[in-house]
């Protein structure tokens, strides 16, 4: 072969060699142009999660800042027959602009009706403030005239308030009267038997409005009739 045979065969095999590592190296760089990709979609979902997460977060702080506002029916700590109506705030904060309403309304008995009626149309109408661990409390009858009769007394309670992060609610859910049957009719604690006991003590004490005479009976060697020590008299 001609010299300017084996300078063109080493000038092909020169092309093919760069060709060659053209190929490698386009082959390498889309492995790490595609590996790039998915670490750049790894962290941009890494990203979306921790914002999430922080959204999260911060509404779960929000939501605990905000106050709990209820309203139940319970038995009188100190009377257990009369029946209350409660408005109560257990959360952590003011609630303002409070609205609750009974569908259909509570029932009250005959000599309570007007207190029961006022006192639903209070929590209609609205209440001004409420503060965290506060509670107002309304008489609303004797239990067991309110559910005497053997029905369904299933009301629906609905209330919206106000925190510091804005509206709270609407909070909805079903309080039946007929679960008072048949429980114990009684006050908490001791206090309001102890109580009833010391009444009874001070009906038998003398009044305090008579005198108290105490007398003294004498040795049988003495003479003469006792002596009182209280109002001198001999």
């Amino acid at each position: 072969m001609t010299p300017e045979t084996w300078a063109a065969i080493a000038a092909a095999g020169g092309a093919w060699a760069a060709a060659l590592v053209s190929i490698v190296s386009a082959i390498f760089t889309g492995v790490q142009v595609k590996a790039v990709r998915k670490q750049t979609g790894h962290q941009e979902r890494a990203a979306d999660a921790a914002n999430e997460q922080t959204k999260l977060q911060r509404q779960i702080a929000r939501d605990a800042a905000q106050p709990y506002v209820w309203v139940d029916v319970r038995a009188d700590e100190a009377q257990g027959s009369a029946f209350n109506l409660l408005l109560g705030n257990s959360g952590p904060t003011f609630a303002h602009n409070i609205r609750a309403t009974i569908d259909p309304p509570l029932p009250s008995d005959n000599s309570s009706s007007a207190k029961g009626e006022a006192a639903q149309r209070r929590l209609r109408e609205g209440i001004k403030s409420l503060g965290p661990g506060h509670r107002l409390v309304w008489f609303i009858g004797i239990g067991r005239k309110i559910v005497e009769e053997d029905v369904p007394q299933l009301h629906t309670i609905t209330i919206e308030a106000e925190g510091p992060y804005g509206p709270v609610g609407p909070l909805t859910y079903d309080l039946d009267l007929a679960d008072f049957r048949e429980t114990r009719d009684a006050p908490e604690g001791n206090l309001y038997f102890v109580r009833k006991a010391i009444e009874k003590i001070e009906e038998k004490l003398p009044s305090p409005k008579k005198p108290l005479r105490v007398v003294v009976e004498g040795r049988g060697d003495e003479q003469g009739p006792p002596k009182s020590l209280v109002d001198g008299s001999s």
